[in-house]
This record gives structure tokens, C-alpha cells and sequence, in this order.
């Protein structure tokens, strides 16, 4: 038993916390309520249940295959470039199809997917939904 506190630090903003709800909530409707979109939604959820591993901001979860469809990550000025460097290391080890860094502070999309590359044109459109997610963020 400690006899002194742990202190757990997290770095997660209010603004930060805020996008990832409004994300959340939209895809959690679109999947759960109205069956619109075939993938899970979770948040700060691992990658791989089986061993440590990295937790995305978002996840989307294929339930019928078990595997990982599109990871989205939440970032600042400051952060989005690391984020976006960390997420292509993701997709490529994890083989995910599709990833996203999404800037709060410039509302800028980066999308990444595993066939193509960085993304530029038009780079919120999610192809494993069909939705262009900068929608969710109004």
C-alpha cells in the first residue's frame, strides 16, 4: 500500500476534450442510433488489446472482422506536426487503413491512409464512412 499520493499528469484541454466529444457524439449517433456507419466508435482506446500499445484520440473498430479502421488524433499548433509524424508509424506497424490529425487551433485537416500516402484534397472526408468529418465540428 503507498503511503504517500500518486500524481497522474495528463495533458488534455478543455478544447481538446471538446472536439473529441463532438466527434464522438456524431459518430456514436451515426453508428449506434441510425446504423449509418459499419464502425465502432471508441475513444483513448488501444490498438492492439493483446499488448501494450498505443491509444488513439478516436478510434473506428471494424466488430465483424476485429481490426482497426480509421484512428483520429486531436492536436494543437504546437502538436500536429509530432502527431501526425506518430500517426503514420501507426498506420504503417498497425496496418489501419485511413488516420487523421485534426488541428483545433487552425481547424486544419491532415488525412494519411496505407494505399496512398498523405492525403491533401479534400483531407476531413472519412472513405471508410463516407462523411467528411469537419461536419461534426460545427
Amino acid at each position: 500500500m503507498l503511503d504517500h499520493p500518486v500524481i497522474v499528469v495528463v495533458n488534455a484541454p478543455k478544447e481538446h476534450q471538446r472536439v473529441i466529444g463532438k466527434l464522438m457524439t456524431a459518430l456514436g449517433q451515426l453508428f449506434y442510433n441510425e446504423q449509418a456507419i459499419p464502425f465502432e466508435p471508441f475513444s483513448e482506446t488501444m490498438i492492439d488489446e493483446g499488448k501494450t500499445s498505443p491509444i488513439p484520440d478516436i478510434l473506428l473498430f471494424d466488430n465483424h472482422t476485429g481490426s482497426n479502421k480509421v484512428i483520429i488524433e486531436v492536436a494543437t499548433n504546437t502538436g500536429a506536426r509530432r502527431d501526425f509524424d506518430k500517426l503514420i508509424e501507426l498506420i504503417r506497424e498497425y496496418r489501419i487503413p485511413e488516420g487523421f490529425v485534426y488541428n483545433y487551433h487552425d481547424k486544419s485537416w491532415r488525412k494519411y491512409t496505407l494505399s496512398n500516402g498523405e492525403v491533401t484534397t479534400n483531407p476531413s472526408f472519412c472513405d471508410a464512412i463516407g462523411y467528411d468529418m469537419n461536419l461534426f465540428l460545427r
